[in-house]
């Protein structure tokens, strides 16, 4: 019994050692990436909400444009901060971006303590592009620079574990995650405004004072070969056609995160928005956790993954269709209830009798179309493009396309301007969904078009480039192998010879 109970305790000390690894500045990381996650689940992903509620006239349509203009451009910031963060460093990124995401957090909550004149949509917007430069330095940065610090003290690159060290920085990002869920909000969004800002400047204090430093310095970027580089570069246009059917799916999901808040606000509360988007946020990585574990789960032919791959981004698409769809239901039954209960020109806050669980299914079918689609596109650019490119292809070339469909989204959404009015029950959302739902089995039907583009080729551009260097490599290493051996025979031989002519003699 004690030798059962040791074996047990000594595998559970490994598995630990294993999964957790304590390093300051991994401690520092993680309170920004909780400080960010805070500010958006509870503030920024909500913003829509507080809009509606601050303008007293065209309320709805000026919300929208704003929220949609905010995701367009922070998508923009994040791309450019991932593709020059080697030449600012990572506690400079900090820094500005926590001053600025402070000063946009500072002008929202004057404007909702009404300690500054009543504000204009020129005011909101200059808040929310301070905002949006304020994810300058966003979880995706921060994620990478916290993998960094996990893996510090391996000087030769060859010999970091990067399934371990990944395993550990999904423990320090599960623990954040958590501690989201504990921390209470108030509902009052002058206080909530307030409780964002100090964490956030406690980050900023902290970037001052340098506690962001790295323990080793960065491993140098493999350079690729000229030739390689144009190979890479015809393949990026290659990749066009399919970025394109994602324009949309950015539309809609963009339309969800503006929307579907608002949807949520007037109904009957039983859950916050906050857990929802939460949920929504949970699926996400399940789906992707999923696609991961299936891609890997067998070792597929190349004909097999190209269909798998596309399997999993049409699975990505047909929730597109699914979600908005099923919004306008929602929607359809929720002016009916409003009309019933003659709520049409009431004020903002009068809820309609209908529970906001009802929400529940589209914030998660939102989730699952993001984390297949999303996770589905970057793995068909590893594959169509190159595997050494994954980094860039997940974070800038596949985000391109996301921020159109947002920024497509103000401009549908200030072309139906007729449809809104000041509350969500003078407006018919109901036809906008259907509107977006349309779009989206016209981009279906497009998508079903492009993949006839992409099929599986013998070996060419860069995957036959990396396959004759594996190729070359492999061949090297038999040749020295076998010219070991023959010098070992050879040796061997002389030996005999020797002991042969010392026995004659």
């Amino acid at each position: 019994m004690e030798n059962y109970v040791s074996k047990w305790r000594e595998r559970i000390k490994g598995q630990v050692k294993y999964y957790f690894c304590f390093r300051k500045a991994a401690v520092s990381l993680a309170g920004v990436i909780l400080c960010y996650n805070l500010v958006n689940y509870n503030v920024v992903d909500v913003l829509a909400t507080y809009f509606t509620h601050a303008f007293n006239h065209d309320a709805i349509h000026k919300s929208a444009v704003l929220v949609n203009v905010l995701m367009g451009l922070q998508v923009v910031v994040l791309a450019f901060t991932w593709a020059y963060s080697g030449s600012f460093g990572i506690r400079k990124i900090i820094i500005f971006s926590t001053t600025v995401y402070v000063l946009g957090l500072l002008m929202l909550y004057l404007s909702a303590s009404n300690r500054i004149p009543k504000t204009n949509f020129v005011l909101y917007l200059f808040a929310c592009v301070l905002i949006a430069a304020g994810k300058a330095g966003g979880p995706s940065i921060l994620k990478r620079d916290l993998l960094d610090q996990l893996i510090a003290g391996h000087e030769n690159i060859g010999q970091i574990d990067w399934k371990q060290a990944r395993c550990r920085r999904n423990v320090w990002l599960f623990l954040t995650g958590v501690l989201i869920v504990i921390i209470p909000f108030s509902e009052n969004w002058s206080t909530m405004f307030v409780n964002c800002i100090h964490p956030t400047r406690t980050e900023n204090i902290k970037a001052h004072f340098n506690c962001f430093k790295k323990d080793r310095k960065n491993l140098p970027p493999d350079q690729p070969a000229e030739a390689q580089a144009q190979q890479e570069q015809l393949l990026l246009i290659r990749m066009i056609p399919m970025w394109s059917t994602f324009i949309v799916l950015g539309l809609v999901t963009s339309t969800a995160d503006t929307f579907f808040n608002l949807q949520d606000d007037s109904m009957e509360p039983h859950v916050t928005t906050s857990i929802f988007l939460l949920a929504k946020d949970a699926l996400k990585v399940a789906a992707d956790f999923l696609c991961g574990w299936f891609l890997e789960l067998r070792r597929l032919s190349r004909s097999e993954k190209n269909f798998v791959l596309k399997m999993i981004i049409c699975l990505g698409m047909v929730l597109s269709v699914i979600c908005p769809s099923l919004a306008w239901q929602i929607e359809v039954q929720r002016l009916k209830k409003a009309h019933e209960m003659e709520l049409v020109g009431k004020p903002k806050h009068k809820k309609v009798h209908m529970s906001d669980w009802c929400m529940a299914p589209l914030f998660g079918l939102w989730g699952v179309m993001e984390g297949l689609s999303v996770r589905g596109l970057d793995e068909f650019f590893n594959y169509h493009v190159s595997k050494s490119r994954e980094d860039c292809g997940s974070e800038i070339y596949n985000k391109i396309p996301i921020a159109i469909g947002n920024l497509l989204c103000a401009v549908c959404v200030s072309t139906c301007k007729r449809w809104f009015g000041d509350t969500l029950n003078q407006s018919r959302l109901d036809k906008y969904w259907q509107m977006i739902t349309v779009l989206a089995w016209i981009n279906l039907c497009w998508f079903f078009f492009v993949t006839t583009f992409y099929f599986t080729k013998a070996k060419d551009g860069v995957e036959l480039q990396e396959s004759q260097v594996e190729i070359e490599s492999q061949v090297e290493i038999e040749s020295e192998e076998s010219e070991v051996e023959i010098e070992s025979e050879e040796s061997e031989v002389k030996i005999i010879r020797e002991n042969y002519v010392y026995l004659q003699r």
